[in-house]
Formats: structure tokens, sequence, C-alpha cells
């Protein structure tokens, strides 16, 4: 992937049985995009809300959007996605596949949630909210609702969709912004000089 490429590299030293005893390697600073991101995330006029749908993938979203499949890193980056079997969102048969795998029981109950309970026409618990079992509302006037008017179970499938719809909202830098962007992004991932410094995109490790 093109983002890769832009990341600049650590030379770290891997040390064997032998503490006297080690070797250089080169690896990847993941860790030098941190501070870009913040910055840029914290503008939010410069983003695009996006659901993605199933069949969607990275280098899709970026062709239709910016005109090049070489930009999916940006969406990424953007949204935080560092594992993309975990973070990108599943297709339904994706989705019952690792949900059968991953559960012995795909419909037992994985947690309880609370009821949406109002009083005199005003909400004072909102729905949603993780309780134990044995959880009873207790109402203004003092009395204790039974059980299954308090909470409701949600199950191993259910609380997997949940998880999976939600990985299906993300952000998108503006058309327009992107080769300003890709720019910025080259320049800050440039290592200024140090004591550790060999090249704009190589350093030692202080480890």
């Amino acid at each position: 992937m093109a983002y890769f490429s832009k990341i600049p590299n650590l030379l770290y030293l891997k040390y064997t049985k032998n503490p006297y005893d080690g070797q250089w390697i080169t690896i990847k600073n993941i860790f030098s995009r941190i501070k870009l991101v913040d910055n840029v995330k914290g503008n939010v006029s410069i983003f695009e809300d996006f659901t993605i749908e199933d069949g969607d993938r990275p280098d899709t979203i970026s062709f239709d959007l910016y005109g090049d499949p070489g930009y999916d890193w940006t969406i990424l980056l953007m949204n935080n996605m560092v594992n993309f079997y975990e973070d990108w969102p599943k297709s339904k048969i994706a989705l019952d596949n690792y949900v059968n795998y991953k559960y012995q029981n795909p419909e037992g109950i994985h947690h309880y949630e609370t009821i949406e309970q109002s009083h005199n026409g005003n909400i004072i618990l909102e729905e949603g909210t993780k309780v134990p079992e044995q959880y009873q509302f207790i109402t203004p006037e003092g009395l204790t609702l039974p059980k299954l008017q308090s909470r409701v179970s949600v199950s191993n499938y259910e609380y997997e969709i949940d998880l999976n719809e939600k990985k299906r909202e993300i952000l998108l830098l503006r058309p327009d912004l992107i080769p300003q962007f890709n720019q910025l992004f080259v320049e800050e991932m440039r290592y200024s000089p140090s004591t550790e410094f060999r090249t704009e995109s190589l350093r030692l490790s202080n480890n």
C-alpha cells in the first residue's frame, strides 16, 4: 500500500540471548503519523461523512471519490484503522462466518442493556446502557420494575452486528484537499537532523 512507502524507517537494535550481541534491523516508524493525524482531525470542516456498504474497499472508495485508488491509505489513516481485517466492516456472509467461529452459541446472551424509561413525558433513562443481569429500574415514585421491564438481553450475534454497523460510519478527506494533504504528509514524515538522524527517512531508535 502506498501509505507504507511514505512512512519513514527506523533502525532498531534487536538483541539476541547475548546482551552484548545485537542486530540492527529496519522497521517502519508507525508512531510518526500520530501527531499529524491528531492535528488534521481537529478540523471537522475538511471531512465528509461516509457510510461503508457491503463490497466497498478502501481502494474502490478512493477511486470513486478521488479518481485514484492510490489514496486508499488516507481513508485508513484518518479513521485510525491499523488492522484492516478487524477495523473494516464485514459483509453479512463474512460476519455470519466470524460469529459462528467465535461463539459456541451465537444466540447466547452476551450482555444486558437498559430499556428506555420516561417520566412525565421526559426520558429519564436512555436505552442501551450495559447493566448486570439482575438489574431492576426504580421509578421516581420508588416502584421497582420487574427485570423484563428494566433491561433487555443482547445476544452474541446482535452484539457483533452492532459493532460491525458502527464501523461503517467513517470520515473522508474532501477531494479538493487530497493533493495538499498528501504533500503535507510526506513533509511531516521527514526526520529533522538530530543525533539519531541518518537520512530524511531513516534514523536510529533510541531504545
